[in-house]
């Protein structure tokens, strides 16, 4: 009995292991080591990859910062190189050439600044009309460059670049994203916006000693926080870039726009009553996030009260810069001189120097329409502002001005989707800059 119920058990088993065999199939030859070397190098570039992919917020603004600012450095030591200077000019670093090649014009007010401090002349040019948050994180960085002074704004200024860049393809990738874009077209839109500013034609000033890069970083950092509704860290950024300049406090109205949108508001149904129900309803269940947000005008109010104790002048700021000649005249009256000045264009310095401007303002105020059909009203709102606000009184640096109105960069990066029209941006761009940053270093004034 025992032994038929043995030969039945092994009669199933070997049925089972047959019926196994069959839906495997015949055994597989053992790998060789070559293609199990083959496999394992295949799965290590794949997960390379995909690190690779989930750092390229870091990674790719490496890579632009590194070739733009190589570009920029080519190109002033040839311009310092084979061009000649004009004489009569100071120099920033005796013993630094290279450093002074990034230190002209309005530097020698923020060296001024970080060296001796604020002083005020009625009537006469002050550095005054400067804003202090630069300076003071320049002063601060000077135990970093041994007190020399161009040193710790140069290094200010590229680290600032460089986190600005981190910061605009986040945004960029963010604000691309809400179009319904694959992820692999979102990370490609974020690459072009940052490619397109960092080789924008007057994007050398972002390596010079000047605010152009702080003031990015800080304005990139407040709007991509308020979108991510971080309310405290975009309150901080903003009240910061008022410090830096005083249109940053515009920052406070695109954030608090950003709010408003936050709370179902929105411009096209503000005519109706559900709207503003939905607001007030907003407004009492999150009022402290919006009074964070009114924290951002403390940048600008702070130093209006320390030109009040220090020179009993608290818009000292404003009749410095009278002495450059900014009086406001209205927009339309700067447009209207600056294109008559053109009808009797000459190409030299100041020639040169009106056709970028006026092609600057044109080409910005060119693209407000398309930035609110693309990124909504607030950012188009922003760059009007941002815009006219300066020629208001002069159309002069606006070339350089537009370096921080970021919404124009992030548009251009939609529109690049089509290989022709990167291809012609960043040529241009390239071209632009290289030939600019020669002028530059050359004590040519561009903006």
């Amino acid at each position: 009995m025992y032994a038929a119920r043995a030969a039945r058990w092994w009669v199933r088993g070997a049925t089972a292991r047959w019926k196994a065999t069959r839906r495997r199939g015949p055994a597989r030859p053992a790998c060789s080591p070559a293609s199990s070397a083959r496999r394992r190098s295949s799965s290590m570039n794949s997960k390379l990859r995909i690190e690779a992919a989930r750092l390229d917020w870091l990674l790719y603004p490496a890579l632009i910062f590194a070739a733009s600012r190589l570009l920029v450095f080519a190109a002033g030591l040839v311009g310092d190189a084979f061009l000649p200077t004009e004489a009569g000019h100071w120099v920033a670093d005796p013993n630094s050439p290279f450093l002074s090649l990034w230190a002209k014009w309005d530097s020698q007010w923020y060296i001024q600044i970080v060296r001796e401090g604020y002083w005020f002349q009625p009537l006469q040019q002050s550095n005054v009309a400067f804003f202090p948050l630069y300076p003071l994180v320049t002063r601060l960085a000077l135990p970093l460059a041994g007190g020399n002074a161009v040193l710790a704004g140069f290094l200010v200024s590229n680290l600032a670049l460089f986190g600005a860049l981190i910061f605009l393809y986040k945004l960029a990738e963010l604000e691309l994203g809400e179009r319904a874009c694959p992820e692999r077209s979102r990370r490609d839109g974020a690459r072009r916006t940052i490619a397109y500013l960092a080789f924008f034609p007057t994007a050398f000033f972002f390596s010079c000693v000047y605010t152009e890069s702080l003031f990015l970083l800080l304005s990139v950092a407040c709007i991509y926080w308020a979108r991510r509704r971080w309310w405290l860290a975009a309150a901080v950024a903003g009240m910061l870039a008022a410090a830096t300049r005083n249109l940053g406090v515009v920052l406070w109205a695109l954030a608090t726009w950003e709010w408003l949108r936050c709370q179902g508001w929105q411009l096209a149904q503000a005519h109706r009553r559900e709207m503003w129900r939905a607001l007030w309803a907003g407004v009492k269940a999150r009022w402290p996030e919006a009074l964070l947000l009114a924290a951002i005008p403390l940048g600008l109010l702070l130093y209006i009260v320390f030109l009040k104790f220090n020179f009993d002048r608290p818009l000292a700021f404003v009749e410095a810069q009278a002495a450059w000649g900014r009086q406001q005249i209205g927009p339309v009256a700067v447009l209207a001189r600056e294109f008559a000045a053109l009808a009797d264009f000459q190409l030299n310095k100041s020639g040169l120097s009106r056709l970028l401007n006026v092609g600057a303002i044109v080409a910005a105020l060119a693209l407000v329409p398309f930035i609110w059909r693309r990124l909504g009203e607030g950012y188009a709102l922003y760059v009007l502002i941002l815009v006219l606000v300066p020629i208001s009184s002069a159309a002069m640096s606006v070339i350089r001005y537009v370096l921080t109105l970021f919404p124009v960069f992030i548009v251009l990066g939609g529109w690049g989707r089509r290989p022709v029209v990167d291809r012609m941006l960043l040529a241009a761009g390239a071209v632009g800059l290289g030939v600019l940053t020669t002028i530059f270093v050359n004590w040519i004034f561009v903006a």
